[in-house]
Protein backbone atom coordinates (compact mmCIF):
# COMPACT_ATOMS: atom_id res chain seq x y z
CA UNK A 1 0.00 0.00 0.00
CA UNK A 2 3.00 2.58 0.80
CA UNK A 3 4.83 1.31 -2.47
CA UNK A 4 1.06 2.04 -4.07
CA UNK A 5 1.08 5.49 -2.45
CA UNK A 6 4.10 6.68 -3.12
CA UNK A 7 4.35 6.11 -6.98
CA UNK A 8 0.83 7.83 -7.20
CA UNK A 9 1.29 11.45 -8.70
CA UNK A 10 -0.51 14.24 -7.22
CA UNK A 11 -1.42 17.94 -9.14
CA UNK A 12 0.94 19.36 -6.42
CA UNK A 13 3.40 16.98 -7.31
CA UNK A 14 3.18 18.53 -10.92
CA UNK A 15 3.01 22.12 -10.33
CA UNK A 16 5.67 22.47 -7.66
CA UNK A 17 8.69 21.55 -9.78
CA UNK A 18 7.17 23.46 -12.62
CA UNK A 19 6.74 26.82 -10.27
CA UNK A 20 9.95 26.65 -8.44
CA UNK A 21 11.72 26.48 -12.11
CA UNK A 22 10.42 29.39 -12.86
CA UNK A 23 10.37 31.41 -9.91
CA UNK A 24 14.40 30.46 -9.98
CA UNK A 25 14.67 31.56 -13.64
CA UNK A 26 12.79 35.24 -13.20
CA UNK A 27 14.03 35.68 -9.43
CA UNK A 28 10.75 36.10 -8.65
CA UNK A 29 8.86 35.24 -5.87
CA UNK A 30 6.47 32.33 -5.71
CA UNK A 31 3.70 34.44 -4.55
CA UNK A 32 4.41 36.53 -7.21
CA UNK A 33 4.44 34.16 -9.87
CA UNK A 34 1.27 32.58 -8.51
CA UNK A 35 -0.71 36.02 -9.06
CA UNK A 36 0.43 36.90 -12.55
CA UNK A 37 -0.79 33.54 -13.24
CA UNK A 38 -4.39 33.59 -11.76
CA UNK A 39 -4.13 37.59 -13.27
CA UNK A 40 -3.49 35.95 -16.77
CA UNK A 41 -6.37 33.33 -16.53
CA UNK A 42 -8.75 35.84 -15.62
CA UNK A 43 -7.73 38.35 -18.36
CA UNK A 44 -8.38 35.90 -20.78
CA UNK A 45 -11.90 34.84 -19.56
CA UNK A 46 -12.80 38.15 -19.39
CA UNK A 47 -11.36 38.84 -23.27
CA UNK A 48 -13.63 35.32 -23.88
CA UNK A 49 -16.90 36.45 -22.26
CA UNK A 50 -16.53 39.98 -23.76
CA UNK A 51 -16.41 38.50 -27.16
CA UNK A 52 -19.26 36.67 -27.14
CA UNK A 53 -20.92 39.59 -26.17
CA UNK A 54 -19.68 41.27 -29.21
CA UNK A 55 -20.37 38.67 -31.37
CA UNK A 56 -23.75 38.36 -30.15
CA UNK A 57 -24.48 41.78 -30.34
CA UNK A 58 -22.95 41.89 -34.15
CA UNK A 59 -25.06 39.29 -35.18
CA UNK A 60 -28.05 40.67 -34.02
CA UNK A 61 -27.25 44.61 -35.44
CA UNK A 62 -24.94 44.02 -38.61
CA UNK A 63 -24.25 40.20 -39.07
CA UNK A 64 -27.06 38.87 -42.11
CA UNK A 65 -27.77 34.98 -41.69
CA UNK A 66 -29.67 32.60 -43.93
CA UNK A 67 -29.81 29.32 -42.92
CA UNK A 68 -31.04 26.39 -45.24
CA UNK A 69 -32.32 22.70 -44.63
CA UNK A 70 -31.06 19.72 -46.64
CA UNK A 71 -34.38 18.97 -47.68
CA UNK A 72 -34.85 22.01 -49.31
CA UNK A 73 -33.95 22.22 -53.28
CA UNK A 74 -32.11 25.15 -52.49
CA UNK A 75 -29.71 23.14 -50.69
CA UNK A 76 -28.45 21.27 -53.24
CA UNK A 77 -28.47 24.01 -55.52
CA UNK A 78 -25.71 25.87 -52.98
CA UNK A 79 -24.04 22.87 -52.63
CA UNK A 80 -23.63 22.72 -56.50
CA UNK A 81 -23.04 26.13 -56.80
CA UNK A 82 -19.82 25.92 -54.06
CA UNK A 83 -18.87 22.77 -55.68
CA UNK A 84 -18.22 24.63 -59.24
CA UNK A 85 -17.35 28.10 -57.84
CA UNK A 86 -14.92 27.71 -54.60
CA UNK A 87 -14.06 24.37 -53.96
CA UNK A 88 -12.42 23.83 -56.87
CA UNK A 89 -10.03 26.37 -56.58
CA UNK A 90 -8.71 25.63 -53.06
CA UNK A 91 -7.40 23.11 -51.22
CA UNK A 92 -8.69 20.88 -48.01
CA UNK A 93 -7.28 18.59 -46.16
CA UNK A 94 -11.01 17.19 -44.67
CA UNK A 95 -13.18 15.58 -47.95
CA UNK A 96 -15.33 13.26 -49.86
CA UNK A 97 -14.24 11.08 -52.23
CA UNK A 98 -16.74 9.90 -54.62
CA UNK A 99 -16.74 8.49 -58.48
CA UNK A 100 -17.37 10.86 -60.92
CA UNK A 101 -18.10 9.80 -64.61
CA UNK A 102 -16.57 12.15 -67.16
CA UNK A 103 -19.58 11.11 -69.91
CA UNK A 104 -17.20 13.18 -72.59
CA UNK A 105 -13.93 11.29 -71.92
CA UNK A 106 -15.51 7.83 -72.06
CA UNK A 107 -17.04 8.52 -75.17
CA UNK A 108 -13.80 9.15 -76.95
CA UNK A 109 -11.92 6.45 -75.36
CA UNK A 110 -14.50 4.13 -76.89
CA UNK A 111 -14.80 5.66 -80.15
CA UNK A 112 -10.62 5.32 -80.32
CA UNK A 113 -10.92 2.04 -78.33
CA UNK A 114 -13.59 0.63 -80.91
CA UNK A 115 -11.59 1.33 -83.54
CA UNK A 116 -8.98 -0.75 -82.48
CA UNK A 117 -11.56 -3.65 -81.99
CA UNK A 118 -12.84 -3.65 -85.78
CA UNK A 119 -9.27 -4.60 -86.50
CA UNK A 120 -8.36 -7.01 -83.83
CA UNK A 121 -11.76 -8.85 -83.72
CA UNK A 122 -12.02 -8.48 -79.68
CA UNK A 123 -14.85 -8.81 -78.02
CA UNK A 124 -16.05 -4.79 -76.53
CA UNK A 125 -16.44 -4.70 -72.86
CA UNK A 126 -18.19 -1.20 -71.86
CA UNK A 127 -18.12 -2.22 -68.37
CA UNK A 128 -13.97 -2.26 -68.42
CA UNK A 129 -13.66 0.57 -70.54
CA UNK A 130 -16.23 2.77 -67.81
CA UNK A 131 -14.09 1.49 -66.17
CA UNK A 132 -11.10 3.21 -67.55
CA UNK A 133 -12.76 6.24 -68.18
CA UNK A 134 -14.26 6.89 -64.22
CA UNK A 135 -12.25 9.18 -62.15
CA UNK A 136 -12.11 9.60 -58.40
CA UNK A 137 -13.25 13.18 -57.51
CA UNK A 138 -12.28 14.92 -53.96
CA UNK A 139 -14.81 17.37 -52.49
CA UNK A 140 -15.22 18.72 -49.38
CA UNK A 141 -17.20 17.59 -46.90
CA UNK A 142 -18.70 19.63 -43.57
CA UNK A 143 -16.93 22.50 -42.80
CA UNK A 144 -16.36 26.65 -42.89
CA UNK A 145 -15.41 28.53 -46.09
CA UNK A 146 -14.85 32.12 -46.54
CA UNK A 147 -15.25 33.39 -49.74
CA UNK A 148 -16.00 36.82 -51.67
CA UNK A 149 -19.09 37.52 -54.16
CA UNK A 150 -19.84 40.67 -55.65
CA UNK A 151 -17.35 42.78 -53.26
CA UNK A 152 -18.82 40.99 -50.16
CA UNK A 153 -17.07 38.21 -48.15
CA UNK A 154 -19.64 35.63 -47.03
CA UNK A 155 -19.11 32.92 -44.01
CA UNK A 156 -20.66 29.40 -45.30
CA UNK A 157 -20.63 26.85 -43.03
CA UNK A 158 -22.01 23.39 -43.81
CA UNK A 159 -22.74 20.93 -40.93
CA UNK A 160 -24.79 17.84 -39.76
CA UNK A 161 -26.04 17.70 -36.14
CA UNK A 162 -26.38 13.55 -36.03
CA UNK A 163 -26.37 10.28 -38.33
CA UNK A 164 -28.95 7.21 -37.59
CA UNK A 165 -27.46 4.25 -38.25
CA UNK A 166 -29.79 2.13 -36.63
CA UNK A 167 -32.11 1.61 -40.18
CA UNK A 168 -29.84 1.49 -43.22
CA UNK A 169 -32.68 2.92 -44.94
CA UNK A 170 -32.43 6.22 -42.88
CA UNK A 171 -28.48 6.20 -43.10
CA UNK A 172 -28.21 9.30 -43.74
CA UNK A 173 -27.64 13.12 -42.14
CA UNK A 174 -30.60 14.26 -40.06
CA UNK A 175 -30.86 18.06 -39.51
CA UNK A 176 -28.35 18.89 -42.35
CA UNK A 177 -28.40 22.55 -42.78
CA UNK A 178 -26.20 25.20 -44.11
CA UNK A 179 -25.91 28.72 -43.14
CA UNK A 180 -24.51 31.50 -44.60
CA UNK A 181 -23.37 35.05 -42.70
CA UNK A 182 -22.27 38.43 -44.11
CA UNK A 183 -21.16 41.71 -42.67
CA UNK A 184 -24.77 43.56 -43.75
CA UNK A 185 -27.15 45.84 -42.13
CA UNK A 186 -29.83 43.55 -44.40
CA UNK A 187 -30.07 40.27 -46.24
CA UNK A 188 -29.64 42.08 -49.30
CA UNK A 189 -25.91 41.30 -50.36
CA UNK A 190 -27.32 37.31 -49.45
CA UNK A 191 -30.21 37.64 -51.57
CA UNK A 192 -28.22 38.29 -54.58
CA UNK A 193 -25.92 35.30 -54.08
CA UNK A 194 -29.48 33.05 -53.40
CA UNK A 195 -30.42 34.62 -57.25
CA UNK A 196 -27.02 33.66 -58.50
CA UNK A 197 -27.21 30.57 -57.24
CA UNK A 198 -31.05 29.63 -58.55
CA UNK A 199 -30.03 31.21 -61.87
CA UNK A 200 -26.90 29.32 -62.22
CA UNK A 201 -28.86 25.81 -60.96
CA UNK A 202 -31.48 26.72 -63.91
CA UNK A 203 -28.87 27.09 -66.93
CA UNK A 204 -26.79 23.73 -65.61
CA UNK A 205 -30.54 22.03 -65.76
CA UNK A 206 -31.83 23.09 -69.10
CA UNK A 207 -31.33 19.80 -70.83
CA UNK A 208 -32.62 17.75 -67.70
CA UNK A 209 -35.23 17.38 -65.22
CA UNK A 210 -35.01 16.25 -61.72
CA UNK A 211 -36.56 13.29 -60.00
CA UNK A 212 -37.78 13.27 -56.45
CA UNK A 213 -38.69 10.36 -54.22
CA UNK A 214 -39.62 10.60 -50.58
CA UNK A 215 -36.56 8.85 -48.64
CA UNK A 216 -36.95 7.71 -45.19
CA UNK A 217 -35.05 10.34 -42.11
CA UNK A 218 -34.52 10.07 -38.74
CA UNK A 219 -38.37 10.46 -37.28
CA UNK A 220 -39.52 11.57 -40.67
CA UNK A 221 -39.94 11.32 -44.39
CA UNK A 222 -38.89 14.11 -47.15
CA UNK A 223 -38.82 14.53 -50.03
CA UNK A 224 -35.03 13.82 -51.88
CA UNK A 225 -33.69 14.39 -55.15
CA UNK A 226 -32.87 10.68 -56.54
CA UNK A 227 -31.65 10.62 -60.10
CA UNK A 228 -31.51 13.39 -63.31
CA UNK A 229 -32.96 12.68 -66.90
CA UNK A 230 -32.51 13.92 -69.83
CA UNK A 231 -35.18 16.00 -71.43
CA UNK A 232 -37.49 13.45 -73.53
CA UNK A 233 -38.32 14.76 -77.03
CA UNK A 234 -42.31 14.60 -76.96
CA UNK A 235 -41.81 13.69 -80.93
CA UNK A 236 -40.38 10.15 -79.49
CA UNK A 237 -43.60 9.55 -77.65
CA UNK A 238 -45.71 7.33 -79.98
CA UNK A 239 -48.94 8.03 -79.30
CA UNK A 240 -51.94 9.45 -81.53
CA UNK A 241 -50.69 13.08 -82.74
CA UNK A 242 -53.92 14.17 -81.70
CA UNK A 243 -54.15 13.04 -78.40
CA UNK A 244 -50.54 14.57 -78.30
CA UNK A 245 -51.91 17.72 -79.24
CA UNK A 246 -54.56 18.09 -76.90
CA UNK A 247 -52.80 17.90 -74.25
CA UNK A 248 -50.17 19.66 -75.02
CA UNK A 249 -52.31 22.28 -75.77
CA UNK A 250 -54.35 21.94 -72.01
CA UNK A 251 -50.78 22.16 -70.13
CA UNK A 252 -49.94 25.36 -71.98
CA UNK A 253 -53.09 26.93 -71.59
CA UNK A 254 -52.57 25.27 -67.95
CA UNK A 255 -49.29 26.81 -67.01
CA UNK A 256 -50.14 30.67 -68.25
CA UNK A 257 -49.53 33.07 -66.09
CA UNK A 258 -53.43 34.64 -66.54
CA UNK A 259 -55.14 31.19 -65.79
CA UNK A 260 -54.43 31.09 -62.15
CA UNK A 261 -56.26 34.32 -61.60
CA UNK A 262 -59.07 32.89 -63.40
CA UNK A 263 -59.52 30.12 -61.49
CA UNK A 264 -59.35 32.50 -58.71
CA UNK A 265 -61.70 34.46 -60.13
CA UNK A 266 -64.59 31.98 -60.27
CA UNK A 267 -63.26 30.16 -57.01
CA UNK A 268 -62.19 27.08 -58.32
CA UNK A 269 -58.93 25.49 -57.25
CA UNK A 270 -55.75 25.98 -59.43
CA UNK A 271 -55.27 22.38 -60.01
CA UNK A 272 -55.10 19.78 -63.08
CA UNK A 273 -55.32 16.25 -62.96
CA UNK A 274 -54.91 13.57 -65.95
CA UNK A 275 -55.31 9.92 -66.37
CA UNK A 276 -53.29 7.17 -68.53
CA UNK A 277 -54.59 4.04 -68.89
CA UNK A 278 -53.39 1.49 -71.03
CA UNK A 279 -51.72 -1.54 -71.65
CA UNK A 280 -47.74 -2.16 -70.17
CA UNK A 281 -44.99 -0.94 -72.54
CA UNK A 282 -47.62 1.59 -74.45
CA UNK A 283 -45.40 4.83 -73.05
CA UNK A 284 -47.27 6.41 -70.32
CA UNK A 285 -44.71 7.77 -68.16
CA UNK A 286 -42.62 8.57 -70.67
CA UNK A 287 -45.10 10.93 -71.54
CA UNK A 288 -45.08 12.14 -68.23
CA UNK A 289 -41.82 12.47 -68.42
CA UNK A 290 -41.65 14.11 -72.05
CA UNK A 291 -43.96 16.57 -70.86
CA UNK A 292 -42.26 17.68 -67.09
CA UNK A 293 -39.17 18.03 -69.96
CA UNK A 294 -41.56 20.37 -72.28
CA UNK A 295 -42.15 22.79 -69.50
CA UNK A 296 -39.77 22.71 -67.43
CA UNK A 297 -40.97 20.92 -64.31
CA UNK A 298 -39.29 18.43 -61.98
CA UNK A 299 -41.20 14.70 -61.33
CA UNK A 300 -42.48 14.20 -57.72
CA UNK A 301 -43.44 10.67 -57.37
CA UNK A 302 -45.46 8.95 -54.96
CA UNK A 303 -45.83 5.15 -54.65
CA UNK A 304 -49.10 4.13 -52.93
CA UNK A 305 -46.94 0.80 -51.67
CA UNK A 306 -44.20 2.15 -50.26
CA UNK A 307 -44.06 0.25 -46.56
CA UNK A 308 -41.66 3.48 -45.10
CA UNK A 309 -44.61 5.35 -45.66
CA UNK A 310 -48.26 5.51 -43.37
CA UNK A 311 -51.30 7.63 -44.46
CA UNK A 312 -50.68 10.40 -42.67
CA UNK A 313 -46.93 10.89 -44.09
CA UNK A 314 -48.48 10.39 -47.41
CA UNK A 315 -51.30 13.75 -46.97
CA UNK A 316 -48.20 15.47 -45.69
CA UNK A 317 -45.71 14.67 -48.67
CA UNK A 318 -48.55 15.12 -51.52
CA UNK A 319 -49.03 18.19 -49.85
CA UNK A 320 -44.92 19.46 -49.52
CA UNK A 321 -44.86 19.48 -53.39
CA UNK A 322 -43.81 22.75 -54.91
CA UNK A 323 -46.52 24.96 -56.54
CA UNK A 324 -45.16 24.14 -59.81
CA UNK A 325 -44.20 20.45 -59.99
CA UNK A 326 -45.40 16.80 -61.79
CA UNK A 327 -46.78 14.91 -59.51
CA UNK A 328 -46.63 10.70 -60.62
CA UNK A 329 -48.53 8.77 -59.15
CA UNK A 330 -48.07 5.09 -61.04
CA UNK A 331 -50.18 2.24 -61.06
CA UNK A 332 -52.37 3.35 -58.70
CA UNK A 333 -54.89 -0.07 -59.66
CA UNK A 334 -52.00 -2.72 -58.46
CA UNK A 335 -52.11 -0.54 -55.08
CA UNK A 336 -55.63 -2.05 -54.04
CA UNK A 337 -57.29 1.13 -52.52
CA UNK A 338 -60.02 0.49 -49.92
CA UNK A 339 -62.40 2.46 -49.52
CA UNK A 340 -62.95 2.26 -45.82
CA UNK A 341 -59.39 1.93 -43.96
CA UNK A 342 -55.58 1.54 -44.92
CA UNK A 343 -54.45 -2.00 -45.33
CA UNK A 344 -51.44 -3.74 -44.17
CA UNK A 345 -48.52 -3.41 -46.78
CA UNK A 346 -47.99 -7.23 -48.58
CA UNK A 347 -44.61 -8.74 -49.28
CA UNK A 348 -44.88 -8.59 -52.64
CA UNK A 349 -41.73 -7.51 -54.65
CA UNK A 350 -42.82 -4.06 -56.57
CA UNK A 351 -40.02 -2.02 -58.60
CA UNK A 352 -39.31 1.31 -57.92
CA UNK A 353 -38.12 2.06 -61.34
CA UNK A 354 -39.46 5.62 -61.93
CA UNK A 355 -39.27 4.77 -65.71
CA UNK A 356 -40.96 1.42 -66.49
CA UNK A 357 -42.44 1.76 -69.59
CA UNK A 358 -39.28 3.04 -70.57
CA UNK A 359 -37.19 -0.42 -70.24
CA UNK A 360 -37.76 -2.20 -73.84
CA UNK A 361 -39.15 -5.75 -73.61
CA UNK A 362 -36.51 -8.65 -75.90
CA UNK A 363 -38.74 -9.49 -78.91
CA UNK A 364 -39.27 -12.52 -77.64
CA UNK A 365 -42.50 -11.25 -75.42
CA UNK A 366 -45.69 -10.08 -76.64
CA UNK A 367 -46.29 -7.39 -73.76
CA UNK A 368 -50.09 -7.75 -73.39
CA UNK A 369 -52.32 -6.59 -70.89
CA UNK A 370 -52.00 -8.92 -67.90
CA UNK A 371 -54.32 -9.00 -65.40
CA UNK A 372 -52.67 -7.37 -61.89
CA UNK A 373 -54.09 -9.92 -58.73
CA UNK A 374 -56.68 -7.08 -56.86
CA UNK A 375 -55.89 -7.71 -53.63
CA UNK A 376 -57.12 -5.97 -50.99
CA UNK A 377 -54.10 -5.69 -48.45
CA UNK A 378 -51.77 -4.47 -50.96
CA UNK A 379 -51.65 -0.73 -49.88
CA UNK A 380 -51.21 1.29 -46.75
CA UNK A 381 -53.10 3.93 -47.69
CA UNK A 382 -57.29 4.29 -47.80
CA UNK A 383 -58.68 5.51 -50.80
CA UNK A 384 -60.14 8.04 -48.63
CA UNK A 385 -57.11 8.85 -47.41
CA UNK A 386 -55.79 9.28 -51.35
CA UNK A 387 -58.73 11.71 -52.07
CA UNK A 388 -57.90 13.45 -48.88
CA UNK A 389 -54.38 14.30 -49.87
CA UNK A 390 -55.49 15.17 -53.76
CA UNK A 391 -58.23 17.59 -52.52
CA UNK A 392 -56.47 18.69 -49.41
CA UNK A 393 -56.52 22.66 -48.98
CA UNK A 394 -52.83 22.66 -47.57
CA UNK A 395 -51.61 21.31 -51.09
CA UNK A 396 -50.16 23.93 -53.24
CA UNK A 397 -51.99 24.50 -55.84
CA UNK A 398 -50.57 24.89 -59.72
CA UNK A 399 -49.09 21.46 -59.60
CA UNK A 400 -50.19 18.88 -62.39
CA UNK A 401 -51.30 15.68 -60.99
CA UNK A 402 -50.80 12.23 -63.65
CA UNK A 403 -52.34 8.88 -62.58
CA UNK A 404 -51.33 5.51 -64.68
CA UNK A 405 -53.26 2.48 -64.87
CA UNK A 406 -53.44 -0.74 -66.70
CA UNK A 407 -56.61 -1.54 -65.37
CA UNK A 408 -59.15 1.19 -64.99
CA UNK A 409 -62.00 -0.78 -64.27
CA UNK A 410 -60.64 -1.56 -61.16
CA UNK A 411 -60.31 1.59 -59.96
CA UNK A 412 -63.43 3.34 -57.44
CA UNK A 413 -65.15 6.42 -59.93
CA UNK A 414 -64.71 8.76 -57.11
CA UNK A 415 -60.54 8.93 -57.98
CA UNK A 416 -61.15 9.92 -61.27
CA UNK A 417 -64.18 11.87 -61.32
CA UNK A 418 -64.31 15.40 -63.44
CA UNK A 419 -62.43 17.90 -60.73
CA UNK A 420 -59.93 14.93 -59.68
CA UNK A 421 -59.23 14.17 -63.19
CA UNK A 422 -59.50 16.73 -65.74
CA UNK A 423 -58.45 14.69 -69.06
CA UNK A 424 -58.24 11.23 -70.01
CA UNK A 425 -55.81 9.65 -72.23
CA UNK A 426 -55.64 6.09 -73.47
CA UNK A 427 -52.63 4.23 -74.46
CA UNK A 428 -53.65 1.55 -76.99
CA UNK A 429 -51.43 -1.13 -79.03
CA UNK A 430 -49.51 0.53 -82.01
CA UNK A 431 -51.90 0.11 -85.32
CA UNK A 432 -50.05 0.90 -88.72
CA UNK A 433 -49.98 4.99 -88.15
CA UNK A 434 -48.30 4.62 -85.03
CA UNK A 435 -46.12 1.89 -86.65
CA UNK A 436 -44.76 4.53 -89.03
CA UNK A 437 -43.91 6.86 -86.32
CA UNK A 438 -41.86 4.42 -84.28
CA UNK A 439 -39.47 3.45 -87.61
CA UNK A 440 -39.53 7.88 -88.23
CA UNK A 441 -38.31 7.88 -84.25
CA UNK A 442 -35.15 5.42 -84.91
CA UNK A 443 -33.76 6.48 -88.31
CA UNK A 444 -33.32 10.33 -90.26
CA UNK A 445 -33.32 10.00 -93.16
CA UNK A 446 -36.57 10.77 -94.20
CA UNK A 447 -36.76 10.66 -97.79
CA UNK A 448 -36.01 6.88 -97.85
CA UNK A 449 -37.73 6.17 -94.59
CA UNK A 450 -41.18 6.82 -96.24
CA UNK A 451 -41.47 3.89 -98.08
CA UNK A 452 -39.93 1.51 -95.71
CA UNK A 453 -41.90 2.68 -92.64
CA UNK A 454 -45.20 1.97 -95.15
CA UNK A 455 -43.93 -1.86 -95.69
CA UNK A 456 -42.91 -2.21 -92.14
CA UNK A 457 -46.08 -1.33 -90.71
CA UNK A 458 -48.33 -3.17 -93.47
CA UNK A 459 -46.62 -6.51 -91.73
CA UNK A 460 -47.75 -5.52 -88.84
CA UNK A 461 -50.83 -6.72 -87.18
CA UNK A 462 -52.88 -4.02 -85.93
CA UNK A 463 -53.38 -3.89 -81.62
CA UNK A 464 -51.35 -6.96 -81.08
CA UNK A 465 -47.60 -5.73 -79.85
CA UNK A 466 -46.62 -2.77 -77.85
CA UNK A 467 -44.64 -0.26 -78.44
CA UNK A 468 -42.11 -1.89 -76.48
CA UNK A 469 -42.13 -4.94 -78.80
CA UNK A 470 -41.67 -3.39 -81.90
CA UNK A 471 -38.58 -0.84 -80.44
CA UNK A 472 -37.33 -4.27 -79.02
CA UNK A 473 -37.41 -5.91 -82.73
CA UNK A 474 -35.89 -2.10 -84.11
CA UNK A 475 -32.97 -1.53 -82.04
CA UNK A 476 -31.50 -4.76 -83.41
CA UNK A 477 -31.62 -3.13 -86.82
CA UNK A 478 -31.16 0.12 -86.03
CA UNK A 479 -28.48 0.84 -88.55
CA UNK A 480 -29.80 -1.79 -90.90
CA UNK A 481 -33.43 -0.36 -91.07
CA UNK A 482 -33.84 -2.18 -94.70
CA UNK A 483 -33.13 -5.72 -93.13
CA UNK A 484 -35.84 -4.91 -90.36
CA UNK A 485 -38.11 -5.05 -93.10
CA UNK A 486 -37.14 -7.69 -94.42
CA UNK A 487 -37.12 -9.56 -91.62
CA UNK A 488 -40.44 -8.38 -89.96
CA UNK A 489 -43.03 -10.70 -91.46
CA UNK A 490 -41.04 -13.48 -89.87
CA UNK A 491 -40.75 -12.11 -86.78
CA UNK A 492 -44.50 -11.13 -86.71
CA UNK A 493 -44.95 -15.15 -87.41
CA UNK A 494 -42.70 -16.28 -84.92
CA UNK A 495 -44.30 -14.21 -81.75
CA UNK A 496 -47.74 -15.11 -82.90
CA UNK A 497 -47.42 -18.46 -82.71
CA UNK A 498 -45.60 -18.25 -79.01
CA UNK A 499 -48.44 -16.13 -78.13
CA UNK A 500 -51.07 -19.08 -79.38
CA UNK A 501 -48.94 -21.70 -77.99
CA UNK A 502 -49.20 -20.09 -74.67
CA UNK A 503 -52.94 -19.50 -75.00
CA UNK A 504 -53.38 -23.29 -76.12
CA UNK A 505 -51.24 -24.27 -72.63
CA UNK A 506 -53.39 -21.72 -70.72
CA UNK A 507 -56.82 -23.25 -71.57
Amino acid sequence: MELASSNHLTGADIISPLLDMICNTLHLDPLIVVNLGLLVIGIITSLHSTGNIVYSYAAKTCLSTVHVKVDDPLYHDIIRWMADHVFQHRNFLSVLAHTANNSDARRITRLSRMQEIIHTNEMFSPGKEDARGSSIELKPFHGSRLFRFNQTWIYFHHRSNSLSYSNPLMDREDNTHLTLQCLSLSLSPLKAFLEEVRAYSCKVSESTILIYRTQPFYRDIRWMPIATRPLQDISTIILNESKKKRILQDISEYLHPKTRQWYANHGIPYRRGYFFSGPPGTGKTSLASALAGVFGLDIYVLSLRDPTMEEPDFIRMFSAVPRQCVVLLEGVDAAGLNRNEPMVPTTTNTSNSTYPDDIPKTPGQVRAPEPIPYTANSSAISLSGLLNAIDSVSSHEGRILIMTTIMPQELDRALIRPGRVDLHIRFELPCDDEGDQEKQAFENEKEKLEALAEQFSENLPEARFSIADVQGFLLQYKREPKKACENVAGWVEEELGVEDERTTNTE
